[in-house]
């Protein structure tokens, strides 16, 4: 049986002030989303404060 197309998961390539948005909105929309970061560092400080220095006052939904 296929999973709908809904049902999928979704990874944004880039996590910059546009990856972070359209991860945040698909992430609020219910969908399960991997943000991916060229950056480990920077991956591992926006982990930590739940928030992308490029997108101040937007931070991640719990998940």
């Amino acid at each position: 049986m296929n999973k709908s197309p809904l049902d999928q998961s979704i990874a944004v390539i880039g996590a910059g002030a546009w990856g972070t948005a359209l991860a945040i909105l698909l992430a609020k929309a219910g969908r399960d989303v991997t943000l991916w970061a060229r950056d480990a560092q920077k991956a591992e400080t926006m982990r930590q404060r739940r928030e992308n220095p490029r997108l101040p006052g937007a931070g991640f939904p719990p998940g």
